[in-house]
């Protein structure tokens, strides 16, 4: 059975490479009717942030990956510990009582040397009898593994492919902490051992600790599991990924209004390729759920080069998506975003106050312009709260018409507003629009001029949906009450 899991530490939010990562295991267990595990590796206690351990769980939950089974490290730290002391019986890793001045006295003397450091413990062949005397006596230690001298060996990365390694270029390193707790190098090799982890997919900047994984399997002779270590994901510029150049926790993409199964989908592009075949000239598929990602994935189509990052293509993601939500969908995620994430509470309120068929009106109208679902705050403001007072000659689409002009528009308006039901429905739209039309001739103004000074009037925008429809959802009150501060007092 195929056995993947993502260990992420609870040290900060789930970075969105590590969500990619999460991505491709989940989906190379599910392909294979197998497991994905979730594995939280909390052994450096001093790194900790409290909550990020539930925030895990919750965003493999909404993004969709969900996991079959979950375990932490500090709740295994009595396997770890027996291992390693089954090390020390295989002669395979030893007690060492070196101080943190010895070992760095130690690097000195390498740097010094122009030699690359790797710790070689006085204590490496330390009598055991002698080494457990200490140890009782309250002496501090830690257990670190034995690395063989001169020994030369290779690995091969199912994507990245073979490395050849010296155990030279090895540290002795410390496999169990003077507190007890494992390092990763220890726990990360018991544990994918003990869950029967067959692939383990993670970032290239793991490679460096391959030798000490590889020597640790040997040291207990145990089957290594599959290893891919994948490309980083660069930002556009080609650095790596980080929070100085913008957003990078999954969850405050979330905040800000992506979709999940848009970033899933972002996401599967970031170091994958569709095998779907596509004729000379035809645009390459780009949308695929997360069922059809499974479905189409291999292990093969993964690219060994770097992916970047590119924000405005994971807007168009988001846009695609959000186009393809009907009404009712649409009214239930900007609901539940809204009630999760946005701080306009006093929009809240007023949306309650109109009730959803109102909203939905509303969504109706902007839906076409809706990337992100914290746009749409700003985008139904207008429904919802009269805007401030403007000043027209500031706005450049009509700045040449006079003080004058601008009052006998706004003024006809009124007056035709005035003789009309309350829904405008003795008001259609061709009729409304012939009669802009003639007001505009018979003032010798252009239409457009005409069209935005009554846009503005209502909205204090000259970029809107609509102005009709915006009106007909509003309403002949709303739009009297809007005009009247222009009217009496242009």
């Amino acid at each position: 059975m195929v056995i993947t899991r993502i260990a992420p530490s609870p040290t900060g939010s789930l970075h969105i490479g590590t969500l990619r990562t999460a991505l491709f295991s989940y989906a190379w267990a599910k392909k294979n009717k197998g497991k994905f595990l979730l594995r939280i590796e909390d052994t450096d206690q001093s790194r900790l942030v409290p909550g990020t351990e539930e925030e895990i769980e919750e965003m493999l939950k909404i993004y969709g990956l969900d996991y079959d089974e979950k375990s932490k490290q500090t709740e295994r730290k009595d396997i770890y510990k027996k291992y390693a002391e089954e090390l020390i019986q295989l002669g395979q890793a030893y007690y060492c009582f070196a101080s943190k001045e010895e070992i760095q006295e130690a690097r000195e003397i390498a740097e010094r040397s122009g030699e690359q450091f790797r710790f070689r413990s006085p204590y490496r062949d330390f009598d055991l009898d002698k080494a457990k005397e200490k140890i009782e006596s309250g002496e501090p230690f830690v257990i670190r593994l034995k690395v063989a001298e001169g020994e030369e060996f290779e690995f091969e990365d199912l994507l990245q492919g073979k490395m050849h390694f010296k155990s030279e270029e090895v540290d002795d390193t410390v496999l169990l902490k003077s507190d007890g707790l494992p390092t990763y190098h220890l726990a990360v090799v018991i544990d994918d051992h003990l869950m029967g982890i067959t692939h383990v997919m993670r970032g290239v900047d793991w490679v460096p600790s391959i030798p000490k994984h590889v020597l640790i399997h040997r040291a207990f002779n145990w089957e290594m599991p599959k290893y891919l270590h994948l490309p980083l994901v660069l930002d556009p510029e080609g650095g790596k990924l980080s929070k100085r150049k913008g957003t990078v926790a999954a969850k405050d993409f979330l905040i800000q209004g992506y979709l999940p199964e848009a970033i899933l989908n972002f996401l599967m592009l970031l170091g994958w390729s569709s095998p779907i075949k596509h004729e000379f000239g035809e645009k390459e598929r780009e949308i695929f759920s997360l069922e059809e990602f499974i479905e189409l994935f291999e292990l093969k189509d993964l690219n060994k080069s770097s992916a970047v990052f590119n924000r405005e293509k994971l807007l168009w993601f988001s846009h695609q998506y959000m186009m393809n939500f009907s009404i009712d969908e649409l009214h239930k995620r900007y609901g539940e975003w809204h009630a999760k994430y946005s701080e306009e509470k006093q929009l809240r309120l007023k949306i309650a106050e109109k009730g959803d068929k109102y909203l939905k009106e509303v969504l109706e109208l902007v839906h076409d312009r809706v990337r992100l679902l914290s746009e749409i705050d700003e985008l139904i403001r207008i429904f919802y709260f009269e805007p401030e007072k403007i000043k027209f000659n500031e706005f450049k689409q009509i700045k040449n018409l006079s003080d004058e002009q601008v009052s006998v528009i706004l003024k006809s308006v009124v007056n035709e507003l005035e003789k009309k039901s309350e829904n405008l429905d003795d008001w259609p739209h061709e009729k409304w629009e012939e009669f802009m039309r003639n007001l505009a001739e018979e003032n010798g103004l252009g239409a457009g001029k005409v069209f935005m000074t009554l846009r503005l009037a209502i909205t204090s925008s000259p970029a809107t949906p609509p102005l009709y429809e915006i009106m007909t959802i509003l309403g002949k009150s709303e739009i009297l009450t809007r005009l009247s501060k222009y009217v009496d007092n242009i």
